[in-house]
Order: structure tokens, then C-alpha cells, then sequence
């Protein structure tokens, strides 16, 4: 565990990121954001030099082997896992979208209904009407909450799939 702490840490304050970057327009999102991809770091098939726009940083996560890269308004704009550890070191990154759907598990418990919201790098900005659930496993009305609130982001935002979507 200390392995990844220390790893998290040292990636964190260092200038590079995950050479793996999932998404086929991934690193492009990155450079029309700014990103400059400066080279490979030698002997060290994981990472690439990288300089980032400024105000732009990597934070560690609760997680050591997950830290978040955040753009000049705090809005995490990629999620970056890198386990350190000397027998299976692995990085990689994905890009985070600024809108999501989430489903309020805590309505679901407690009042044995179905809600999804809405949110705008984490601020809940919608969320739909709720559903009676039957039970407690009640996935048709789970998923009914959920689409409802995926239609509310195609009315309003109708590329809220895309990474590289609606950040300015």
C-alpha cells in the first residue's frame, strides 16, 4: 500500500501523464485543450512528458492508485489510475465528460423510489420525477429514472457524450 501511496504522490508532482489514453480522439480533446505532449519519458514504457495549460494540475484521489486531472476552474477533465507497484506497474487515462447521470441510491433505500440527477462536473443541476420502485431491486424503474434523465441531457445537451463537449 505504501508502494502506490508514494507512486500517487510521485506521479502527482511530476510532469507527465499515462502514455495510454483511451478514447480514439482522447489525446486530440487533450491538445485542442491545451495539453502539450512533449515525448516519452526514457526507460519508462507508462509515461510521456507532458505541459499542461496553465492552471491546470493533478490532484490524488482517496485512492492511491487513482488521482483526477483538473483544468484552471477546479472541473475534473480526466481520471487517471496508475498502480506503482514494482511487479505489475500499470497507467492509464480516461477523459471525464462535464455532464453525467447518477441514480440517488440513498431516495432508493430509504423511501423506495427511483430518481436520477443530473449533474454539471458534480452539481446537481436536474433530476427527474420519482418512480414508485415495487422492491428494493427494482431495475425497471432504476432504469426508467436513468433514461429519463439521459433524454433531459440529449434535449439540452446533445453532445454530452463527447469529453470534449461543452467545457467553454
Amino acid at each position: 500500500m505504501n508502494q502506490e501511496a508514494n507512486g500517487q504522490q510521485s506521479f502527482v508532482d511530476s510532469d507527465t501523464l499515462p502514455i495510454i489514453i483511451h478514447g480514439g480522439a482522447a489525446k486530440a480533446i487533450l491538445e485542442m485543450a491545451g495539453v502539450e505532449f512533449l515525448g516519452p519519458v526514457e526507460d519508462d514504457d507508462l509515461f510521456q512528458y507532458v505541459k499542461l495549460p496553465p492552471g491546470w494540475q493533478k490532484q490524488p484521489t482517496d485512492h492511491s492508485m487513482w488521482s483526477k486531472l483538473v483544468d484552471e476552474k477546479g472541473r475534473e477533465r480526466a481520471s487517471i489510475f496508475y498502480k506503482a507497484a514494482f511487479y505489475d506497474r500499470n497507467a492509464h487515462l480516461h477523459l471525464s465528460t462535464r455532464f453525467a447521470v447518477s441514480f440517488d441510491y440513498k431516495r432508493s433505500e430509504e423511501e423506495a423510489i427511483a430518481v436520477a440527477h443530473v449533474t454539471d462536473c458534480g452539481k446537481k443541476i436536474h433530476s427527474t420525477d420519482p418512480i414508485r420502485m415495487k422492491n428494493d431491486c427494482d431495475w425497471e424503474a432504476q432504469d426508467k429514472a436513468k433514461n429519463r434523465a439521459e433524454k433531459w441531457l440529449k434535449k439540452h445537451y446533445p453532445d454530452w457524450q463527447n469529453p470534449g463537449a461543452y467545457w467553454d
